[in-house]
């Protein structure tokens, strides 16, 4: 006997029942539903860091990719830790501002703050313990993000300098995020493999840096109205945000054509293509900025998360080219 009921038919069969699912589906509402979970788990990636600490480790990755050395699981690591670390410390210093700019991330971060911090600090120790099995100068090299994180965070300049604290000092604070992440990315890998510093040593030191550099400034217009409010003196906030996109974009192209053609002089082309693409991805994201309401998602993702697509590229090419180990 067959029974139609609600969609479903039941096959009945003495004791045992057969359900057959429905002859229609409403792909409307599954990819609503689905839709909704993707936007949660971005939301959660982003709001706890994590994501930043997958940002580490592509940068870390493309930084021994320009430089032919071998990123061990240590790199990726200590590199993970320092990125999910810093930025919880940081968010957990800029809770004013974040109230203004971001009241999503705020609320989030004031509800499991005690989680979050309490994460954030094992993070640090346990990148700095792996930072000294690695000895010495790896070690200080986990140390110098986290030391200028702090004084880039907390009120340390007297009130006779008319600042409290680095990050409100113009110029100043993006400098300092770009030195803080510039120099661990580009000297971490060479420490763990104990290899020699090179021409693509600069390549790797000066295009990464420029790039922390772009990706700390172009939040920054986005925040401009709460970091006026602040009294944070950003580079937007003193010059105006068409300005700045100026600015960012002259450094991409410049520092970004440089690297390439230094790179296709003296390096592999598979090093010249990864350049080259990172170059486009990058002006790409300034581009998307300027037209595009979205700025949050620009920044959070397509920004933030730049290197994890980047280090996917690289490790991909490798394979693609036939190579076991790092080109160099």
């Amino acid at each position: 006997m067959n029974v139609i009921s609600s969609g479903y038919i039941s096959c009945m069969e003495s004791n045992e029942s057969v359900i057959i699912p429905p002859l229609w589906i409403d792909w409307s509402e599954i990819y609503d539903y689905l839709t909704v979970k993707a936007g949660d788990i971005i939301h959660f990636l982003v709001f706890t860091s994590i994501f930043m600490g997958m940002q580490g480790c592509g940068l870390v990755y493309v930084a021994a990719f320009i430089q032919g050395v071998e990123c061990s699981p240590g790199c990726i690591g200590i590199m993970f830790l320092l990125g999910f670390s810093v930025y919880n410390l940081n968010r957990k210093t800029d809770e004013k501002e974040d109230a203004v700019n971001h009241q999503d991330r705020y609320r989030f971060t004031k509800k499991y703050e005690k989680y979050l911090y309490t994460a954030a600090i094992g993070g640090c120790g346990f990148a700095l313990v792996l930072g000294a099995l690695y000895g010495l100068m790896t070690f200080l090299m986990v140390l110098l993000p986290l030391i200028l994180g702090i004084l880039y965070s907390i009120p340390c300049l007297p009130p006779s300098t008319g600042y409290r604290r680095l990050k409100e000092i113009p110029v100043l604070k993006n400098l300092i995020v770009a030195i803080a992440w510039g120099i661990p990315l580009t000297f971490i890998p060479l420490f763990v493999t104990s290899t020699s510093v090179t021409l693509a040593t600069a390549v790797s030191l000066v295009y990464l840096s420029s790039f922390v550099f772009i990706a700390s400034t172009l939040p920054d217009i986005r925040d401009i109205e709460g970091d006026k409010l602040a009294g944070i003196r950003t580079i937007p906030v003193v010059i105006g945000a068409e300005r700045t996109m100026t600015l960012i974009t002259g450094i991409n192209l410049i520092v970004g054509t440089c690297a390439v053609i230094i790179s296709a002089m003296y390096l592999t082309p598979v090093i010249v293509l990864v350049l080259a693409l990172s170059i486009l991805y990058t002006q790409i994201s300034i581009r998307s900025f300027t037209r595009g309401e979205k700025k949050d998602i620009i920044c959070d993702i397509m920004t933030d998360g730049q290197f994890i697509f980047i280090g996917i590229l690289a490790y991909t090419l490798i394979l693609l080219s036939g190579f076991l180990t790092f080109p160099g």
